[in-house]
């Protein structure tokens, strides 16, 4: 009977809202998201590069990035300079550890003045280093563009 007890309390506690330590750390880890699209909109690549860690990993659709400031200095050439990015999701997994996604919205002009405009999807382990948060691993990549509804075949 104690032991049906203890799994029926182990159950309820599963179940307890989002507690005060879980908004804190979604307050932390959205420092970094702040300060990642101030540093993009200043066009500061290595600002960006500053809140990874010295042993970070940059992922995008072409593979490991092996060299973040080159990366965004890249970006900024091509003529994006505008970056808007939501988290939506923050998972503790440990005191010192995060698995963080979300998404974000990149615009610019090209030499041409077209617009450029990018939907990005991305996720993150953010990790504590010296006191403060930061990424230790990005994966982004192109959101797929909203499925349109199958006709029925006539």
């Amino acid at each position: 009977m104690r032991t049906f007890r203890a799994v029926c309390f182990s159950l309820l506690l599963s179940a307890v809202p989002a507690t005060a330590s879980d908004q804190n750390l979604k307050e932390e880890i959205g420092k970094i998201g702040s300060a990642y699209e101030q540093h993009f909109n200043k066009k500061d690549a290595a600002g960006i590069t500053s809140l990874f860690t010295k042993n970070y990993l940059r992922v995008t659709q072409n593979g490991i990035e092996p060299d973040n400031t080159k990366y965004y200095e890249d970006a900024f050439k091509a003529g994006l300079n505008r970056l808007e990015v939501k988290t939506t999701e923050v998972q503790s997994l440990s005191e010192s550890m995060a698995l963080v996604t979300g998404e974000a919205h990149v615009t610019g002009r090209s030499e041409k003045g077209d617009p450029l405009e990018l939907n990005v999807i991305w996720t993150a382990l953010d990790v504590r280093e010296n006191g403060q948060w930061k990424i230790r691993m990005l994966t982004s990549v192109p959101k797929p563009p909203p499925q349109q509804p199958q006709q029925a075949a006539k």
